[in-house]
Protein backbone atom coordinates (compact mmCIF):
# COMPACT_ATOMS: atom_id res chain seq x y z
CA UNK A 1 0.00 0.00 0.00
CA UNK A 2 2.75 2.41 0.52
CA UNK A 3 4.35 2.60 -2.87
CA UNK A 4 6.87 5.35 -2.95
CA UNK A 5 4.99 8.11 -4.99
CA UNK A 6 1.87 6.98 -5.85
CA UNK A 7 0.09 4.68 -3.11
CA UNK A 8 -0.90 1.34 -3.77
CA UNK A 9 -4.41 2.47 -3.76
CA UNK A 10 -4.22 4.43 -6.58
CA UNK A 11 -2.69 1.52 -8.19
CA UNK A 12 -5.33 -0.70 -7.61
CA UNK A 13 -7.53 2.28 -9.00
CA UNK A 14 -6.02 2.26 -12.50
CA UNK A 15 -5.53 -1.57 -12.77
CA UNK A 16 -9.58 -1.86 -12.37
CA UNK A 17 -10.24 0.75 -14.66
CA UNK A 18 -7.60 -1.05 -17.42
CA UNK A 19 -10.74 -3.37 -17.38
CA UNK A 20 -8.00 -6.14 -17.77
CA UNK A 21 -8.73 -10.01 -16.26
CA UNK A 22 -6.17 -10.03 -13.60
CA UNK A 23 -7.38 -10.63 -10.09
CA UNK A 24 -5.53 -8.80 -7.89
CA UNK A 25 -4.74 -10.15 -4.11
CA UNK A 26 -3.20 -7.91 -1.61
CA UNK A 27 -0.61 -8.54 1.03
CA UNK A 28 0.11 -5.75 3.30
CA UNK A 29 1.49 -5.01 6.60
CA UNK A 30 -1.88 -2.35 6.95
CA UNK A 31 -4.42 -2.75 9.22
CA UNK A 32 -7.42 -4.77 7.50
CA UNK A 33 -9.95 -2.46 9.42
CA UNK A 34 -8.72 0.65 7.51
CA UNK A 35 -7.57 -1.08 4.32
CA UNK A 36 -9.47 -3.92 3.46
CA UNK A 37 -12.62 -2.12 2.29
CA UNK A 38 -10.64 0.51 0.29
CA UNK A 39 -8.72 -2.29 -1.23
CA UNK A 40 -12.15 -3.97 -2.09
CA UNK A 41 -13.55 -0.90 -3.74
CA UNK A 42 -10.30 -0.32 -5.83
CA UNK A 43 -10.85 -3.16 -7.42
CA UNK A 44 -8.81 -5.79 -5.30
CA UNK A 45 -9.80 -9.17 -5.33
CA UNK A 46 -8.53 -10.13 -1.61
CA UNK A 47 -6.95 -8.85 1.19
CA UNK A 48 -4.35 -10.32 3.28
CA UNK A 49 -2.02 -8.92 6.54
CA UNK A 50 1.31 -9.81 6.31
CA UNK A 51 0.54 -10.77 10.64
CA UNK A 52 -1.85 -13.35 9.66
CA UNK A 53 -0.52 -17.85 9.34
CA UNK A 54 1.20 -18.40 6.00
CA UNK A 55 -2.45 -20.87 6.02
CA UNK A 56 -4.26 -17.48 5.79
CA UNK A 57 -2.29 -16.19 2.57
CA UNK A 58 -2.59 -20.26 0.88
CA UNK A 59 -6.51 -20.01 1.72
CA UNK A 60 -6.56 -16.43 -0.14
CA UNK A 61 -5.03 -17.69 -3.31
CA UNK A 62 -7.00 -20.74 -3.70
CA UNK A 63 -10.15 -18.91 -3.40
CA UNK A 64 -9.38 -15.94 -5.62
CA UNK A 65 -7.74 -18.20 -7.82
CA UNK A 66 -10.80 -20.01 -8.12
CA UNK A 67 -12.61 -16.79 -8.85
CA UNK A 68 -14.06 -15.98 -5.36
CA UNK A 69 -13.25 -12.77 -3.34
CA UNK A 70 -11.30 -12.98 -0.24
CA UNK A 71 -11.35 -10.09 2.75
CA UNK A 72 -11.12 -10.54 5.86
CA UNK A 73 -14.46 -10.60 7.58
CA UNK A 74 -13.34 -9.14 11.20
CA UNK A 75 -12.27 -5.59 8.79
CA UNK A 76 -16.00 -5.78 6.82
CA UNK A 77 -18.17 -6.64 9.95
CA UNK A 78 -16.31 -4.67 12.88
CA UNK A 79 -17.18 -6.27 16.30
CA UNK A 80 -18.98 -4.02 19.13
CA UNK A 81 -16.40 -4.50 21.64
CA UNK A 82 -14.51 -1.24 21.13
CA UNK A 83 -16.95 1.12 20.87
CA UNK A 84 -14.27 4.08 21.48
CA UNK A 85 -12.91 2.36 18.26
CA UNK A 86 -15.54 1.90 16.24
CA UNK A 87 -16.31 5.49 16.19
CA UNK A 88 -12.99 5.62 15.28
CA UNK A 89 -13.20 4.10 12.23
CA UNK A 90 -16.43 6.03 11.03
CA UNK A 91 -14.65 8.77 11.26
CA UNK A 92 -11.71 6.92 9.27
CA UNK A 93 -14.52 6.35 6.17
CA UNK A 94 -14.78 10.28 6.03
CA UNK A 95 -11.01 10.56 3.84
CA UNK A 96 -10.33 9.60 1.16
CA UNK A 97 -7.18 7.39 0.13
CA UNK A 98 -5.12 10.49 -0.72
CA UNK A 99 -5.44 12.02 2.63
CA UNK A 100 -5.32 8.56 4.41
CA UNK A 101 -1.49 8.10 2.64
CA UNK A 102 -0.95 12.04 3.57
CA UNK A 103 -1.64 11.13 7.37
CA UNK A 104 0.12 7.90 7.05
CA UNK A 105 3.61 9.55 6.20
CA UNK A 106 2.84 12.26 9.09
CA UNK A 107 2.67 9.29 11.67
CA UNK A 108 5.51 7.99 9.73
CA UNK A 109 7.23 11.38 11.39
CA UNK A 110 7.83 12.96 7.75
CA UNK A 111 7.59 16.59 7.38
CA UNK A 112 5.30 18.76 4.77
CA UNK A 113 8.09 19.20 2.95
CA UNK A 114 9.04 15.30 2.44
CA UNK A 115 5.55 14.42 1.90
CA UNK A 116 5.00 16.77 -0.33
CA UNK A 117 8.94 15.75 -2.20
CA UNK A 118 7.90 12.36 -2.28
CA UNK A 119 3.95 12.82 -3.18
CA UNK A 120 4.36 15.33 -6.20
CA UNK A 121 2.74 17.90 -4.14
CA UNK A 122 3.44 21.29 -3.19
CA UNK A 123 3.81 22.22 0.72
CA UNK A 124 0.46 24.07 0.94
CA UNK A 125 -1.26 21.03 -0.71
CA UNK A 126 0.14 18.90 1.87
CA UNK A 127 -1.06 21.68 4.51
CA UNK A 128 -4.48 21.74 2.90
CA UNK A 129 -4.51 17.38 3.32
CA UNK A 130 -3.46 18.27 7.02
CA UNK A 131 -6.18 20.81 8.21
CA UNK A 132 -9.32 18.66 6.39
CA UNK A 133 -7.47 15.55 8.04
CA UNK A 134 -7.73 17.69 11.21
CA UNK A 135 -11.22 18.59 10.78
CA UNK A 136 -12.42 15.32 9.36
CA UNK A 137 -10.99 13.32 12.28
CA UNK A 138 -11.70 15.67 14.83
CA UNK A 139 -8.30 16.64 16.28
CA UNK A 140 -6.84 19.55 18.07
CA UNK A 141 -3.29 19.27 16.74
CA UNK A 142 -0.58 16.96 14.51
CA UNK A 143 0.16 15.16 17.04
CA UNK A 144 -3.70 13.71 18.13
CA UNK A 145 -3.47 12.61 14.42
CA UNK A 146 -0.83 10.24 14.85
CA UNK A 147 -1.72 8.98 18.00
CA UNK A 148 -5.25 8.39 16.11
CA UNK A 149 -2.84 6.99 13.35
CA UNK A 150 -0.60 4.71 15.85
CA UNK A 151 -4.10 3.53 17.56
CA UNK A 152 -5.33 2.61 14.25
CA UNK A 153 -2.26 0.62 12.78
CA UNK A 154 -1.16 3.09 10.47
CA UNK A 155 1.89 2.96 10.96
Amino acid sequence: MSIPKLDGLEVLTRFHGMNVPYKILVLTAQAPALFAIRCMQSGAAGFVCKQEALSELISAVRAVFSGYNYFPSQALIPSRENEGQLEELELFKTINDRELMVLQLFAQGRSNKEIATGMFLSNKTVSTYKKRLMQKLQANSLVELIEMAKRNALV
